[in-house]
């Protein structure tokens, strides 16, 4: 049998969910469109850790033979999540770890490119050295981006600079970048990056065979979470971290017609996020809010079975990459509602996707939380956020934080939690609450009461869409397209660094985009 290309896949872990979810379907979709008769080798190289991953997916692919590769010095450099420096770059010597195991694979630079996944995030410094290392070793490389130590993770890029890692952009003939969007594409152009270089690489969205029995997914709702069968289920298929804004998903659950009941699949796995989402459970619980929490965790329903029991998907997050959720809700035939995030959804939007069912904004009234004690907060936040990568705030940070509240209306999604509390229990106790919201929100009351026999011609365009432009088929072919331009990128030469990394750090700091509930 002939062998195509060589394919070296590089991540911290393969743990479910995130980054590991992504490289799978980008297998499918390779597979998908690869010919069976000259297949590719492909390896994935990762740190030890998988929990949840599937083990079964090597032999459901027909043109990839596919290997799992242990290189421990690969993991987290920070194990314990608190943001304590692990080990330095200067003494993980991850180059020649990543250089052995390809060498023992028989991944010959000529014959291979190398595809690594968020090498810049700062959860391993010694990473950032080691792609420089790869590539000035003849390998061509592919770095994808899917998130930004410089959009407002301070604790990640501090740790980058605190443990000496540098030229964290590395730029060489052989070095190509992928990003999820165009606003990171954009950022990264402006940084310096050559456009003959730069790719934007939208996640696949896997074909979705066929959902379980909606009936009996339904009665394990009911019978492990107390939904009843005549409630109207909204489900938030997350991890329920702080950008995920948990406070607009509850409230969105009290907004909605009565009988309607929010469920978010998953904790939180960072024990930092944990006493914050604790802290929303008991406001939950002691409300009595319409909402479920966990409801993809082990002993809950898996998230074929969320999905058939589901009525309406939602999102409220503050932040994406890529923004999953925007997709997915459509192919699994629901409707999607909820908070729209412009910056991200303008490439689907341009795609031809209808996202009519989202907000840019939900408006509360200012005084419920004050104007004073609002422009505070999150002032002293920014200023911390700022902080964090050694920089002053920027010229006219304060009235673009003050500009924040529009009249008698801020945002809820400005809010840090303890302001969304004050709002949640405005609109639960106070005589017109809710009321005073949809006075504020035009057309929300009609998005939260929709469903999905109303939304029926919008689900088959989004599904036409979705089709042509995101299912497995066009991402394989996007994808290979693109790993075999990066297999005839001249390799070699020197490797220098970014010409003004400054600027993605001006992109993502700007006070505009800033949430108290990411700093």
């Amino acid at each position: 049998m002939r062998f195509g290309m060589n394919l070296a896949i590089v991540h911290y872990h393969l743990n479910r969910g995130g980054v590991a979810r992504v490289i799978e379907n980008q297998l499918l979709a390779l597979d998908a469109v690869l010919d069976p008769a000259e297949p590719w080798r492909v390896a994935i190289v990762y740190g030890g850790r998988k929990q949840g991953w599937n083990d079964a997916l090597a032999d459901t692919l027909r043109a990839i033979d596919l290997r799992l590769v242990e290189v421990a010095g690969l993991d987290y450099d920070d194990p314990d999540g608190d943001g304590t420096p692990g080990t330095a770059p200067d003494e993980n010597d991850l180059a020649g770890e990543l250089l052995a195991a390809l060498r023992q694979l028989g991944f010959t630079p000529e014959q291979t490119v190398v595809q690594v996944h968020n090498h810049s995030l700062g959860k391993n410094a010694a990473l950032v050295r080691g792609v420089a290392g790869l590539a000035a070793s003849g390998y061509r490389l592919l770095l994808q981006i899917h998130d930004f130590a410089e959009d407002f993770r301070g604790a990640n890029y501090r740790r980058l600079v605190s443990l000496g890692a540098k030229n964290i952009y590395p730029q060489a003939a052989a070095i190509h970048y992928a990003v999820l969007n165009g606003r990171d594409h954009a950022i990264l152009r402006a940084a310096g990056v050559a456009e003959e270089r730069l790719h934007r690489l939208p996640n696949p969205v896997p074909t979705i065979a066929g959902l379980p029995d909606r009936a009996a997914a339904r009665a394990q709702l009911e019978s492990r979470f107390g939904v009843g069968s005549g409630e109207r289920f909204l489900l938030y298929p997350i991890r329920c971290i702080r950008r995920k804004n948990v406070g607009e998903a509850l409230l969105a659950g009290v907004l909605s017609p009565p009988g309607t009941v929010v469920g978010l699949t998953l904790a939180p796995l960072n024990p930092a996020e944990t006493p914050i989402y604790t802290a929303w459970k008991q406001t939950a619980a002691e409300w009595d809010l319409p909402a479920r929490f966990e409801v993809g965790a082990p002993g809950g329903l898996t998230f074929p079975e969320n999905l058939a029991a589901a009525d309406v998907l939602l999102t409220t997050s503050v932040a994406e990459g890529f923004g999953m959720v925007m997709l997915e809700a459509w192919p699994a035939g629901r409707v999607l509602v909820g908070r729209d995030l412009p910056e991200i959804t303008t490439d689907f939007t341009e795609a031809g996707l209808r996202l009519d069912g989202l907000w840019d904004r939900l408006d509360v009234p200012v005084e419920w939380v004050g104007r004073e004690r609002f422009a505070e907060a999150a002032c002293d936040a920014y200023r911390r956020a700022i902080a964090a990568y050694d920089r002053s705030p920027p010229s006219g940070w304060e009235q673009s934080l003050g500009e924040k509240m529009r009249g008698d209306v801020i945002d809820f999604g400005d809010l840090n939690e303890p302001m969304q509390r004050d709002v949640l229990s405005a609109v639960v106790d106070a005589p017109g609450g809710r009321q005073a919201v949809f006075a504020r929100n035009p057309g929300l009351e009609a998005m939260l009461a929709v469903d999905t026999p109303s939304a029926a011609t919008t689900i088959e365009h989004n599904v036409r869409v979705i089709d042509q432009r995101y299912a497995l088929v066009p991402s394989g072919r996007r994808l290979a397209e693109l790993l075999l331009r990066v297999a005839g990128a001249p390799c070699g030469g020197p490797v220098g660094p970014l010409a003004h990394p400054e600027r993605i750090l001006d992109g993502f700091l700007d006070a505009r985009r800033f949430r108290m509930i990411r700093g």
